[in-house]
């Protein structure tokens, strides 16, 4: 996941990325999430 901060990005792994969604949720000027396209992408059962 890719989270956009006024002052730059943050990459995460979908896991630590909503471990820490409260942290970045009202700064974070955009939430790049294509967790979806990846698994399906590679077979696995959507979450």
């Amino acid at each position: 996941m890719r989270v956009v901060l006024p002052s730059g990005e943050l990459l995460f792994c979908a896991h630590h990325a909503r471990r820490h969604a409260s942290a970045f949720a009202d700064v974070a000027v955009l939430v790049q999430d294509e967790t979806d396209r990846l698994l399906e992408e590679h077979g696995a059962p959507a979450r």
